[in-house]
């Protein structure tokens, strides 16, 4: 993940001190035995309309396909995939949850909306500092980077909300999120509730290895991209949005349960590219208790998967950061 790279590049220097891991508060919401439905987390739906949720086994592929695939491996991208598990976590909110203000930690991203929070909420770790909430009676979804919360005080460098009730609407453009492509964390995580669920039912976020990827260019759903320079020499450098189908002929044959899961989602549902950094990874959440119930050694399966196993579906419109 690049947004502290991102962030040297715009002026702003992300901080890497560790927020202590502290598992979210009592909520009503996470008392008692919860049926999981498929496409929803705890009641709410996974946004309304297909950004995440459609099936694109038998979508289009983009006629340049290969030519992009072959710059992502040119420009440094060649390794396997990646389970970043142990690091994320939703909270969840309900209607008595106080709400804070976010004081933004660089004047040119703002909050115009407050966010339901509390002492006790989980904070990733690491020096992204991304926190998730949403609040499980109006299905809203709140998310932030480089998130710190002291003194009752909740700040954050920049971040997003959405209405998981209603229909999917990408960001202005030029307009991160809690990651540098504007997409929401959420919605292309794989968490553990999918797994109860007995399957994934949506697409998921590819974290993809930076420089590989087109460096001001993005394609809806995206809003933004991570800025930094593209590594290749070829003229089909990937745009941030790209959304890619891992190929229906790649065998799991002998896989676990959980890197199968992936790999199927993956082929029903796809990856987005929504943001950078040293592997491909594919963000984890650990369960709503704070724990981290991910198999690693079945997981590890997916190091087999490479960018060369998937087909870039047909592109829309490729856009450019306002400015570049």
């Amino acid at each position: 993940m690049t947004w502290a790279a991102l962030c040297v590049l715009a002026g702003c220097t992300a901080s890497n001190t560790a927020v202590t891991p502290l598992l979210n508060a009592a909520s009503p919401e996470r008392t008692g035995s919860v049926v999981m439905r498929p496409g929803t987390y705890y009641g709410c739906p996974e946004f309304k309309n297909g950004t995440y949720t459609r099936d694109i086994t038998s979508a289009p592929v983009d006629p340049n396909s290969a030519a992009y695939i072959s710059s992502v491996i040119q420009a440094g991208d060649s390794g396997g995939f990646y389970a970043s598990t142990g690091v994320e976590q939703v909270n969840l909110a309900n209607p008595s949850t106080q709400l804070y203000q976010v004081e933004p930690r660089v004047k040119w991203h703002q909050f115009p909306k407050p966010y339901p929070w509390q002492s006790g909420y989980y904070i990733e770790p690491l020096s992204d500092e991304h926190a998730m909430v949403v609040q499980t009676r109006s299905c809203h979804l709140f998310e932030a980077y480089g998130t710190q919360f002291a003194y009752s005080t909740l700040s954050a460098y920049c971040g997003a909300n959405w209405s998981l009730t209603r229909r999917f609407v990408p960001l202005p453009p030029g307009t991160p999120s809690a990651m540098a492509s504007g997409l929401p964390l959420f919605a292309g995580m794989v968490r553990w509730e999918d797994y109860q669920g007995g399957a994934i039912d949506h697409a998921l976020n590819w974290d993809g290895v930076a420089g590989a990827f087109a460096q001001y260019n993005f394609v809806r759903p995206a809003s933004d991209t991570g800025g930094l320079p593209f590594q290749g020499s070829s003229s089909f450098a990937l745009p941030w949005g790209a959304h890619l189908r891992l190929k229906a002929s790649f065998s799991t044959q002998g896989w676990g349960p959980e890197a199968t899961m992936v790999a199927n989602a993956m082929k029903t549902y796809g990856v987005y590219l929504a943001d950078t950094g040293s592997t491909n990874a594919i963000y984890f959440a650990n369960a709503a208790d704070g724990s981290d119930p991910w198999d690693t050694h079945d997981l590890s399966s997916l190091s087999s998967i490479t960018i060369n196993d998937f087909d870039v579906l047909t592109l829309g419109q490729v856009l450019t950061v306002p400015g570049h």
